[in-house]
């Protein structure tokens, strides 16, 4: 199948393209250490946020977006995929997008570090709801279902950190800590599916309340995502964008892939005659009985 046929399909790619370009700027900038201070000072804002039990949801939460769970969600989604019609070959399509997502991730952590002052570092600790750290299972287990108000209460000195750390100056000395979080996997993973679940249900759903419902709920997936892991201090502005920007490219790459993977079951009806040529039929019909009636005579 060429790609000139399927205009669709190279807007899709180009898209792609466009956002890895601009996720290969972005590291650029960020590498510059450019970035550091606005990142911090908005991590700062962050922390006067009050902490309650959604940190501990969202904290368990996070192991939805680790990658073998991401690798299910994407295997059941290329098999939502071949029920809808797609070639076989999508699957693997799929997964191999996965995995690239799984390998910047692995490459910028190794070599993207990022110096959070030790000032900030308690603070950042305390809205990842370290008073779950050692609950019980069962006590996990409801929370992970969304239960907040069985999660354990927050201690008053974790706030008198976050408090102190929301105010605190900047300061770089020998003591400051080293953030790997460049880029987020979770913000990857689910940009990634979110985008290309929800570019299924349009293409897909007829029903349109149903449709709206569907992509709506996949919009949330795909910035929800990787935004916990922000909200709960696990990952810093920087990493998130970062990861929307790999993940976009990602499906939109997986877009471009179904539109070529995409087999059609309508039979193509004939084309609709012309007015002359309907003539020049009846001419020949005429014709014909003319030449008949001669030879019977």
């Amino acid at each position: 199948m060429q790609l000139k046929r399927i205009p669709g399909a190279r807007l899709w790619f180009l898209a792609a393209m466009v956002l890895l370009v601009l996720f290969i700027i972005y590291t650029a900038v960020f590498s510059t250490g450019a970035l550091l201070y606005p990142n911090l000072q908005l991590e700062q804002l962050l922390l006067h946020r009050p902490l309650t039990g959604i940190d501990c949801v969202l904290f368990e939460w996070r192991q939805f977006g680790e990658v073998w769970f991401s690798l299910l969600l994407t295997l059941a989604l290329g098999i939502a995929c071949l029920f809808l019609g797609y070639r076989r070959s999508i699957l693997p399509c799929l997964l191999l997008l996965l995995l690239f997502g799984v390998g910047i991730e692995y490459v910028g952590k190794q070599y993207f570090p990022q110096v959070v002052p030790v000032n900030m570092q308690a603070g950042m600790n305390s809205l990842a709801c370290p008073q779950m750290w050692r609950m019980p299972r069962s006590v996990k287990i409801m929370v992970a279902m969304g239960m907040w108000w069985n999660a354990p209460s927050v201690r008053p000195k974790r706030v008198e950190y976050e408090h102190y750390s929301a105010n605190a100056p900047l300061i770089f000395d020998e003591n400051a800590g080293v953030e790997n979080g460049y880029p987020s996997g979770h913000a990857i993973r689910w940009c990634f599916i979110g985008l290309v679940a929800c570019w299924l249900a349009w293409r897909h759903i007829k029903s349109r309340l149903l449709q709206a419902f569907l992509m709506t709920l996949a919009l949330a997936v795909a910035l929800g995502g990787g935004f916990a892991q922000f909200y709960i201090g696990l990952h810093l502005a920087t990493d998130l964008i970062a990861g929307y920007l790999i993940g976009a490219s990602s499906a939109c790459c997986a877009i471009g892939l179904l539109l070529l993977n995409e087999t059609s079951k309508k039979k193509r009806s004939a084309p609709a005659s012309k007015p002359g040529d309907r003539l020049e039929r009846v001419n020949e019909s005429i014709g014909a009985k003319y030449v008949s009636f001669s030879d019977s005579r």
